[in-house]
């Protein structure tokens, strides 16, 4: 190899690891050019190997616990993994799925809907999108594990919120035989011309609900970070001219912190509520995570 070529080429590899603050190649780490990295970049690469290292040891933790609460039960493991197996190659175990699905979801054509509003990505930071999108699956994951799922869209689902989401294996035409939709195309308005049906859900509205209305579509606003964007659902719903609501946590519920929710708390309060008969207690407590501190109001109407 020429001199200049090598001096070239480890030029390169220096610039690229000294100009790299935020992303580090472990590999590269590990060979003669390791010298070349600053001490950060050395200790940003030793924390995270811990940190993988301990998220191993965890998940090793659960499955051995969850393997002997089994034998301690007295199941027999080879025989159901037996079992499973045999279902799987029988093919039965989807057609029983599907035929599973097919009874549930027939409660959804007498159900409200929900649409999660993209709207803000312009807005929103790269981790931000990226959270967007895993609350959206979890959406979709909740409603197809629902008793009684609903009809869910996602309208103005375009650039990086999509290409998250088109990373997940049968998104979006899996997803869509069961009772899911999206449109990259259509904004809010242009997915449900129906307007009067609409109401946006948001926590700056002065219409608390009290049930759901099976006739509406409810909009959870696409938006992460609601303390960066003060009143951007309010606003845009005030805009497009539509009705506006909020879930009536006060009344039922005292929180140690913001009572602003991701999407998906919301949508599966939404369903737990569904699933209760409007019981707004058991389905905030079932949802709620527990940093949220919430405790129940002893006295409300």
């Amino acid at each position: 190899m020429d001199v200049s070529e090598n001096e070239t080429s480890t030029g390169e590899i220096s610039n690229k690891a000294v100009n790299s603050s935020d992303k580090v190649d472990i590999n590269s780490a590990k060979c003669d050019n390791a010298l070349l990295l600053t001490k950060t970049q050395l200790k940003k690469i030793q924390r995270y190997e811990r940190c993988m290292k301990k998220k191993r040891q965890k998940k090793q933790l659960r499955k051995e616990r969850k393997r002997a609460l089994a034998i301690e039960q007295g199941r027999d493991l080879e025989a159901e993994r037996k079992h499973i197996d045999d279902l799987t190659k029988l093919g039965i175990g989807a057609k029983r799925r599907q035929e599973e699905w097919e009874r549930r979801v027939v409660s959804a054509d007498s159900s409200f809907r929900v649409c999660i509003d993209c709207a803000y990505e312009h807005q929103m930071t790269p981790k931000e999108i990226n959270s967007l999108a895993t609350q959206i699956r979890n959406c979709y994951s909740v409603n197809k594990k629902s008793q009684y799922p609903c009809y869910l869209s996602v309208s103005g689902l375009n650039g990086e919120t999509r290409n998250h989401l088109e990373k997940v294996q049968g998104f979006p035409y899996q997803w869509f035989s069961r009772a899911f939709d999206c449109s990259h195309e259509k904004s809010l308005v242009e997915m449900h011309p129906d307007t009067h049906r609409l109401v946006y859900l948001t926590s700056d509205s002065d219409n608390e609900l009290d049930h759901f209305d099976n006739s509406k579509i409810y909009v959870i606003g696409g938006i992460v970070d609601r303390n960066r964007l003060p009143r951007a659902a309010i606003q845009r719903a005030e805009k497009l001219g539509l009705a506006t609501a909020k879930l009536p946590i006060s009344r039922f519920l005292k929180l140690s912190t913001t009572k602003v929710l991701t999407c998906n708390h919301v949508f599966e309060i939404m369903m737990k509520c569904r699933e209760n008969e409007s019981d707004w207690e058991k389905a905030m407590i079932d949802v709620l995570p527990q940093r949220k501190n919430a405790r129940l109001l002893k006295n409300n109407n």
